[in-house]
């Protein structure tokens, strides 16, 4: 008996296959994420170079001592960067919401074609669309600003691509469609009930706005304002083709610029790290901002079991207004940024639009050329590759972790772990870029990842917390009889989570998926501190034939050519995934359901009647003390 209960207890304290798993994966998303920041500050305290395999390195605040020297610098960034981000976020914010608002609380006509247009700019890499913009608003031979000269008594004005202020409302043109897909559902939920009591009150419509629809929304909106505000100060696309000397000031060229040396110079990574150090503290006070404002979100809850209804408000006269604003959007989201690329794709040289130059000048023979050229397909496979694999990575990771976390036990390390999983959304991808190319660098001499495509699928995996917070929000949402019965009938927890809650999560985890990985086909601003012409993706390489720096690589009508052929690829395989999982679920829904999912079907037993299982009598009688106790 002695041994049997030794036996017992020693099974009861080793660790289930469910909790190693959940451990393996809270390891891999403390390593994404953990380390990279960890070297960035050693980096910072350690420097001027490498912080180990250096002989000069040692430890002192040197870098920062060097920096508040130049605080005339820090402040001009500082202020800089707060205009830029601020200033497109502002307006990143209001076209989102009008959008938002006329497609859910409205009447408007084309109601799901304007959602799906806005939708559309998403899956324009960033790379392309800042192309797209710069060849758009050329002085010389740029649609938008020729469209501006032909309008009587507009002749004169002509946009400059490089100003400060073009830069702000460019930024804020490629950031809608991200804060759009947050608000709409946020709108959708909210009752109306209120808002039709200060009609009849009297209230005007922005009246109504001011002081009833946007303090219900106000922790929603905030949230979608700093996450709108990261995402903003960590792009790099803008700034890199735009900025260089009217904001060069920005955070995200300044870090590119300490660390791109160049000739005769070294990169100053401890300095860079610095400035890191520095912007990572300011946003991670937004997100925790953030979080105070929203952690009593439930007090503003409008959505009630009994009555609720959406308010639809009716535009009237206001119809064709609002038509001619979305078109407008429309117009300079998607339709002039991709004429702007065809024409400098069939253009040998920058020249204005003409129909005599339509006749005479236009040649195909770019798109020709992408297609026979070797590096453009590489290019092409090491981007699936790397997407492919870094949503893989971060999926299965913050899923298994998620589980673990939402089904165990509210301890000080599962919510410690919880928020940690969810901050990666507080890291810019300027400074998650850096911080990974300091990684690779320090583990090289003794693991070689530098400027591999291992290297790129790990920092690509860096937004695990997109993935965790989609799969914590659906593992919550089924209901725990289903593993308990599981567990009945004689399962473990990992074969319970493999075989009955994994099939019902699916359709998230592909959802998330698909993201990632278009997120990932996308990515410019990661590669571009990682990747080396043997690994770098195509939005790397597409940029080397924008860019006049590239020597020899620059051709500037392949790079046209190739961002129409990237972004027509994009859509077709973020589309095409879509089609799929579609079809896999209808495929499911038609299928009938089998109750015994943990095991194939077996044939009717004879009609005796079964001994009791003690199994299911103890789940019985722990189901009935349970709801004793909620009585």
């Amino acid at each position: 008996m002695a041994g049997a209960e030794r036996t017992a207890k020693a099974g009861r304290m080793r660790p289930t296959s469910m909790k190693v798993a959940t451990v393996v994966a809270g390891t891999v998303v403390f390593l994404l994420l953990a380390i990279p920041l960890a070297v960035q500050v050693i980096t910072a305290f350690r420097g001027p170079f490498l912080p180990f395999g250096v002989s000069t390195a040692k430890w002192s605040a040197e870098n920062f001592v060097t920096l508040w020297g130049l605080r005339d610098d820090f402040w001009a960034v500082l202020g800089s960067t707060a205009a830029f981000v601020g200033g497109s976020t502002v307006l990143s914010l209001a076209m989102a919401f009008g959008l938002a608002w006329v497609t859910v609380r409205t009447d408007a006509p084309f109601r799901r074609i304007i959602s799906v247009l806005v939708v559309v700019p998403f899956i324009i890499p960033p790379i392309v669309k800042a192309q797209a913009y710069l060849l758009m608003l050329s002085p010389q031979s740029g649609v938008l600003n020729q469209l501006l000269h032909a309008i009587p008594g507009l002749q004169d004005v002509t946009i400059d691509p490089y100003s400060f202020g073009t830069m702000i409302v460019i930024q804020s043109l490629t950031n809608v469609t991200f804060p759009y897909l947050m608000i709409v559902p946020i709108l959708t939920s909210m009752d109306g009930a209120l808002e039709e009591s200060a009609r009849v009150s009297g209230a005007s419509w922005p009246q109504t706005l001011r002081r009833v629809t946007l303090p219900m929304l106000w922790p929603g909106l905030l949230g979608v304002a700093v996450l709108t505000g990261i995402l903003g100060l960590g792009s790099l696309e803008i700034p890199l083709l735009f900025g260089q000397e009217a904001g060069q000031n920005i955070f995200a060229l300044k870090l590119w610029n300490l660390i791109s040396a160049g000739a005769g110079e070294l990169p100053q990574y401890g300095l860079a790290a610095a400035w890191g150090c520095v912007f990572l503290v300011i946003t991670t006070i937004a997100f925790v901002v953030y979080l105070r404002a929203t952690r009593n979100a439930e007090r503003r809850a409008s959505i009630s079991g009994k009555g609720f209804r959406p308010t639809v408000m009716k535009l009237g006269g206001w119809r064709i207004p609002v038509l001619i604003a979305v078109f407008v959007f429309v117009l300079l989201t998607a339709i002039l940024p991709l004429l702007a690329l065809l024409w400098a794709a069939i253009t040998p040289y920058p020249i204005a639009f003409s129909f005599q130059a339509l006749v005479e000048q236009t040649q195909w023979g770019a798109f020709g050329e992408v297609l026979a050229d070797p590096e453009f397909w590489a290019s092409l496979g090491r981007t699936l590759v790397i997407a492919g694999g870094s949503a893989t990575l971060a999926v299965v990771a913050a899923t298994v972790l998620a589980y673990g976390i939402a089904r165990g036990r509210r301890t000080g390390w599962s919510r410690a772990m919880d928020l940690f999983a969810s901050s990666s959304v507080a890291i810019p991808a300027v400074i998650a870029g850096f911080a990974m190319f300091l990684t690779f660098m320090v583990l090289n001499p003794v693991i070689p990842l530098a400027g591999t495509l291992v290297a790129l699928v790990i920092a690509y995996s860096y937004r695990v917390s997109i993935a965790y917070r989609s799969g914590y929000s659906a593992t919550l949402q089924i209901r725990m009889e289903l593993e308990e019965a599981a567990l009945v009938s004689g399962a473990g927890p990992l074969e319970g989570f493999r075989r009955v809650v994994a099939p019902l999560l699916m359709p998230t985890v592909f959802a998330v998926w698909i993201q990632m990985f278009i997120l990932g086909t996308n990515e410019f601003t990661l590669p571009a501190f990682l990747a080396t012409p043997e690994s770098r993706p195509l939005s790397v390489y597409m940029y080397a034939m924008i860019s006049p720096r590239s020597a020899q690589l620059y051709q500037p009508d392949q790079g046209a050519a190739m961002a129409l052929i990237f972004t027509l690829l994009v859509f077709a395989i973020g589309y095409g995934l879509q089609w799929l999982v579609s079809l896999r679920a209808i495929g499911r829904a038609k299928r009938r359901p089998v109750l015994g999912a943990l095991g194939p079907r077996r044939a009717p037993a004879p009609a005796v009647p079964p001994a009791p299982d003690t199994r299911a009598v103890a789940a019985i009688e722990l189901e009935e003390q349970r709801e004793l106790s909620k009585r």
